[in-house]
């Protein structure tokens, strides 16, 4: 008689395990660099003219605290089972079938959309940088860009991406030393001091509603915050991954909100808007201009590499769930190069509906996209959570101890179902505001429908996994 499979000797047979050649620094370096984008240099505009000084600055504090409940929870997951494909693996083996379906699709969706918000980014840069150039003109070229290069070698944007990430991280310090001087004196118009945060309305100009608007928005700083703890089960040494997890965190978090901060101190409140970069507005605010337009040229390049990141794994996502059986077989063709064109093609057509910011402001529509991908997320996000709490109960009924764990959730299980609680509260206060309200809707609608499909599907065809591909 054959001896019964733990849940990890489960997921590792149902997926690539990693290997564990990855340094501390450079996971660091991941986590901190990947994550840092659109989300901090434009969103924030939104957060600040919406939530005022203070305001903007408390939610992306509670948006980095939320975001650790549940990157930690993931790190757990990651250091006991180390394999490509993670979410989905981890979401088959411990909410079922459909659940690891759906978390696929979820994926995928959002990463799609993601590919609409960079190049949306993009556009506004562009014409912040271009006044006169119309939008539609700069997504169509970039969204050929993306495409061309996808078709052609992926890798050609791909190696300058980690030189991308260290300009951001250089550029963050660089801000927050200019601001500091700024606020002392540098720059027109003398020092600035702390008035902005004392006057026009003070800190908390819009008061508890203004905040709560902007709960998925300023989240939507920490997006792919995730990769963090995917990368706690390739480093070298097991014992450093505690240490890994919560330094890239508090420097993510620390970054973000001193940065915000700063912006804050120097911008009034009024003055931000998507519209453009709130850290280039400030530099502008104090006649540096020429700086202001150095940062723009550093976002920019910033939103079309991780556009081009999105759009080479959406394609491989795709082409992966086809292959499993889970998206039509017609997207598991590929060209003689090896690339996925149907599935490419089919992830693009999502950039196309940038086009809307042609007859609906570029502001309302980017958004929209941040506020759908922002849905997805928090879903996404409490599985997350309650695949950690079942793995720790299972692990110990199995057998398992819980000092034979790399790395431990910490004060179990009280972080899991504060994770679970956070994000049920925010999608509670985010569908209290009207304009988040229908991104919320259709988000609702379009998740429900794919895990019933995928319930039905997964009971008539067992032989179909999830998609455990890491791309």
């Amino acid at each position: 008689m054959s001896k019964k499979q733990t849940s990890i000797e489960r997921v590792m047979s149902t997926s690539t395990g990693l290997k564990r050649t990855m340094s501390t620094n450079a996971a660091v370096m991941v986590g901190v660099g990947g994550t840092i984008g659109t989300g901090l240099f434009l969103s924030s505009g939104d957060v600040i003219s919406t939530a005022g000084p203070g305001g903007a600055v408390v939610m992306y504090l509670i948006g980095g605290i939320i975001m650790w409940l549940m990157t930690t929870c993931l790190g757990e997951l990651s250091a006991a089972m180390p394999v490509a494909g993670s979410l989905q693996a981890y979401a088959t083996e411990f909410c079922g079938p459909a659940m690891g379906f759906t978390i696929g699709w979820v994926n995928w969706i959002g990463g799609a959309m993601t590919i609409t918000a960079q190049i949306v980014a993009s556009a506004i840069i562009m014409k912040d940088i271009l006044p006169n150039t119309p939008t539609w003109l700069w997504i169509i070229i970039f969204a050929v860009v993306l495409f061309g290069v996808n078709i052609l070698d992926a890798k050609l944007f791909g190696n300058i991406s980690f030189w991308v990430s260290t300009l951001k991280i250089i550029m963050i310090i660089a801000f927050i030393i200019a601001g500091v001087a700024i606020l002392g004196g540098a720059g027109e118009g003398g020092a600035i001091g702390m008035s902005n945060y004392t006057d026009h309305g003070g800190l908390f100009p819009a008061g508890l509603a203004g905040m709560g608007s902007v709960i998925l928005t300023s989240f939507y700083a920490y997006a792919g915050t995730e990769v963090v703890a995917s990368t706690a089960g390739e480093l070298k040494d097991e014992k450093k991954i505690p240490k890994m997890i919560n330094l890239t965190m508090i420097i993510l978090v620390a970054a973000t909100v001193i940065s915000i901060a700063i912006v804050a101190a120097i911008l009034p409140w009024e003055e931000a808007s998507v519209m453009g970069s709130p850290f280039v507005y400030a530099f502008r605010h104090v006649g540096l201009n020429a700086a202001g337009l150095i940062v723009n040229i550093i976002v920019l390049t910033s939103a079309l590499t991780s556009g081009n990141y999105f759009t080479y794994a959406c394609a491989r996502y795709l082409w992966s769930m086809a292959k499993f059986k889970q998206a039509p077989q017609i997207c598991a063709k590929t060209s003689k190069r090896g690339v996925p064109v149907i599935a490419l093609i089919i992830s693009m057509a999502f950039a196309m509906i940038g086009i809307v910011s042609e007859f609906v402001a570029e502001d309302t529509v980017y958004l929209f996209i941040v506020w759908f991908i922002g849905g997805g997320n928090i879903f996404m996000y409490s599985v997350i959570c309650i695949c950690q709490y079942r793995f720790r109960k299972r692990y110990i009924a199995e057998g398992g101890k819980v000092e034979d764990l790399s790395f431990k959730v910490a004060s179990y299980p009280l972080v899991p179902i504060l994770g679970v609680a956070a994000f049920v509260l925010m999608l509670i206060v985010t569908i209290m505001d009207p304009g988040e309200r229908l991104a919320m809707a259709v988000c609702a609608v379009c998740y429900i429908t794919i895990f019933v499909i995928s319930y039905i599907y997964s009971r008539k065809h067992k032989d179909a996994k999830a998609a455990n591909l890491d791309v």
